[in-house]
């Protein structure tokens, strides 16, 4: 069975040996999103909603989606942030949680923070999500995580999936342009992200599974083919990035975590919104940042998978990649102590001793001409990618972006300490390529 729409709601068994499942029941991008949500949650959900939203987001929505649920006979209690204090943090989703407590079901109309919310109080409560999107500008609406920080380290957390998702494409289509160009970047990062994810399973054994490719075979190509459509914010070319990002959320719920379509470009990202919170410094859209990054960790697979083993001096490397003190001292300038306890403790469950780093780049020379092939699957050229995000009207440079050009070059160096996850950030630094 290939992969695609028809999957939402079926389980089946996979190759790799685990019971794959896409519990999300409804999936619908049109015009007539309004109308869908409301008739899915007259015959699915309870009678009592609280539907989530910021100033920004429920004027973009309008009032449609709420005459319609109110026509489908749903009392509405609305929870409505101030466009500059609604943030993603495991404390706000706690406050969502309870405002609604007495309801059956959560609505949220909006984006990235609000979606994110919402599907964090709908776990806590184990109540349904329905999901009214109104940017196509990231990738997590049709994820089972969400996005939020926690003790100040930014983390991505397991959630129940939204039981239904209903985006319109020309409300999307009037968002910021940027939005949806953040869109369009935070889509591509797969072409890196996944091959940070099967590296991480030939390296170290991890987890992995080729179905979530599945998922969006053919999308990408038009992606690439309709840039500069999307740039114009034309409503048919938004409609395919939403697609896009649905079916890349569906890819990480197959995968069972984000692997599939957040790596080292995504710990850069995370970075640079740590550093805003602690620090007050300048910060992008996420998806902006992932694409700036996205481009960079394109140009590291080049560099990575352009080894001449015959070179490799192990001992050589070996002896000057940073002892475990001197990683410590760098979490602590970044984070402080609190927040760099956090770090730290992911940081150590991914380092290495030298005997296993040493083990682990000679595995990397045995093994390259295998991921020379395997990777050829995932990856696209830097240029490519950077062409794409351009013509959509989104940054491929770090000058380009509005957040710190200073915070995001110290992001190259030190983002990979910040999770536990093998990226391409690491193994660069243990080629001595960065």
């Amino acid at each position: 069975m290939k992969l695609g729409w028809h999957t939402l709601g079926k389980s089946f068994d996979c190759e790799c040996g685990i019971r794959h499942e896409l519990p999300i029941e409804a999936c619908h991008v049109g015009t007539d999103a309004a109308e869908e949500l409301a008739r899915f949650a007259h015959g699915r959900c309870g009678e009592r909603c609280l539907v989530v939203s910021d100033e920004n987001t429920r004027a973009a929505a309008g009032e449609k989606p709420l005459s319609l649920l109110g026509m489908a006979h749903k009392k509405i209690e609305e929870h409505i942030f101030r466009a500059d204090a609604c943030d993603a943090t495991i404390e706000t989703a706690d406050a969502v949680a309870e405002a609604g407590r007495d309801c059956d079901f959560y609505v949220a109309v909006g984006s990235g923070t609000v979606s994110d919310l919402a599907k964090a109080a709908g776990s806590k409560q184990e109540k349904p999500v329905l999901l009214y999107p109104t940017a196509a500008s990231m990738n997590g609406y049709s994820s089972a995580i969400v996005a939020l920080k926690v003790r100040g380290l930014k983390a991505t957390l397991p959630c129940r999936t939204a039981t239904g998702i209903f985006a319109d494409p020309e409300i999307a289509a009037a968002a910021p342009p940027r939005m949806t160009a953040a869109g369009v970047a935070d889509f591509l990062s797969k072409c890196s992200s996944a091959a940070d994810w099967r590296v991480g399973h030939v390296l170290r054994g991890g987890y992995y599974c080729s179905r979530p490719r599945e998922f969006n075979e053919g999308i990408q190509a038009r992606i690439f083919e309709r840039a500069p459509a999307i740039g114009r914010g034309e409503p048919e070319a938004v409609q395919l990035v939403l697609e896009a990002l649905m079916l890349s959320g569906f890819g990480m719920v197959i995968a069972g975590s984000s692997a599939p379509a957040s790596g080292g470009e995504h710990l850069i990202s995370h970075y640079l919104d740590m550093k805003h919170a602690l620090r007050g410094t300048p910060v992008d859209l996420h998806g902006a940042q992932v694409g700036v990054a996205t481009v960079y960790t394109l140009g590291l697979w080049e560099k990575v998978l352009s080894v001449d083993t015959r070179a490799l001096d192990i001992e050589a490397l070996a002896a000057v990649q940073p002892s475990q003190e001197e990683v410590r001292a760098w979490v602590i300038e970044d984070w402080g102590e609190q927040v760099g306890e956090e770090v730290w403790a992911q940081w150590s469950q991914k380092a290495l001793s030298p005997g296993g780093l040493r083990e682990e780049l000679r595995t990397f020379g045995d093994k390259l001409p295998e991921l020379r092939a395997a990777l050829s699957e995932e990856l696209e050229p830097a240029g490519v990618v950077a062409r794409c995000i351009e013509e959509a009207g989104g940054p491929s440079r770090p000058e380009a972006m509005t957040a710190s050009t200073e915070e995001y070059y110290n992001a190259l160096r030190r983002a990979r300490f910040i999770r536990n996850r093998l990226t391409v950030l690491d193994l660069a630094a243990e080629l001595g390529l960065a």
